[in-house]
């Protein structure tokens, strides 16, 4: 057995007091001894230590039992240290971070991954809930529309939301992938079956394995299937976001169609499923209501 840090939070009824760090429990007793921060106290209070918990745990206010975190509370935990340390106050040790990390990708976390443009975006996120505004408004919607395009997920943020401010009900809406690698794969087919032919009748790679022919010439194969794509949709997008009205999945898609011009920046559509008017903006990525549907 071997002895290690334990880092708990101490919960009390307004909340839960800053991260504390207490020492190793003793090897011949099973319990340890903390007091409330700024709380009136007769003497020590028993903690009682279960050794199944991990290092990073609250301790309950009524029977002074550990309990372990939740995985969003070590999250949160996690986030709220990252923003300290770049603002130069570090709530915790190097020792302590690394812990909690260590235990984060033990569980799947996906926040030790984030960069530093996504802790940005969250700590102006909560500066802003709190009612202090760490940046304006445009270099928020700037820094969310990059997060978006590069499709992380602290950025995007499923289904309706309302905004006192701007008097909108909207959602938002990103880049659908495959459908928009979709649109290329009739051309990419096309000119597959094209260079099998071209390679097998006209070049030594007659006696090559087709698969094998189809790695060397895949650098042509794919620009010959985005100009041809590019024929038929110039600057395709497919974008998908969930209707402000009833939480259905709408594909809106920006471009030219042949001779036909399709939408641009904005797009006016309606929901297929209860009929609400929408308009798509492209450049904020938001699906606003205009009209409730049946």
């Amino acid at each position: 057995m071997f002895s290690r840090r334990v880092v708990c939070m101490t919960s009390t009824e307004g909340g839960k007091s800053p991260s504390s760090t207490s020492p190793p429990a003793p090897s011949k007793s099973n319990t340890t001894f903390s007091k409330e921060n700024g709380a009136q106290s007769d003497g020590p209070r028993e903690v009682v230590v279960d050794e199944n918990i991990g290092g990073f745990c609250s301790i309950s206010p009524r029977n002074g039992r550990r309990l372990e975190l939740s995985l969003q509370e070590k999250e949160s935990l996690f986030l709220d240290a990252v923003q300290a340390y770049f603002r130069g106050s570090p709530i915790l040790s190097n020792a302590e971070f690394d812990a909690l990390k260590e235990e984060l990708t033990w569980q799947g976390s996906d926040v030790i991954s984030l960069e530093r443009d996504e802790f940005r975006f969250l700590d102006a996120a909560k500066a802003y809930e709190r009612g202090n505004a760490i940046m304006s408004d445009e270099e928020f919607d700037k820094l969310k529309n990059k997060l978006m395009n590069q499709g992380s997920f602290v950025a995007i943020q499923r289904g309706p939301r309302c905004s006192i401010k701007r008097q909108i009900t909207f959602s938002d809406v990103i880049t659908d992938k495959r459908r928009t690698f979709a649109l290329y794969l009739p051309a990419g087919l096309l000119m597959s079956l094209f260079w099998l032919s071209f390679s097998y009748e006209l070049t030594p790679l007659h006696q090559v394995d087709p698969v094998i022919s189809l790695i060397l010439g895949s650098p042509i194969i794919v620009l010959a299937s985005r100009f041809l794509t590019g024929l038929v949709v110039p600057e395709a997008e497919i974008m998908v976001g969930d209707c402000p009205s009833c939480g259905r999945r709408t594909h809106v898609l920006f471009g030219n169609v042949l001779n036909q011009t399709g939408f641009q920046d904005n797009a006016d559509v309606k929901c297929d499923k209860c009929k609400a008017k929408l308009k798509v903006d492209r450049s904020s990525n938001r699906m606003i209501l205009l009209a409730e549907g049946n």
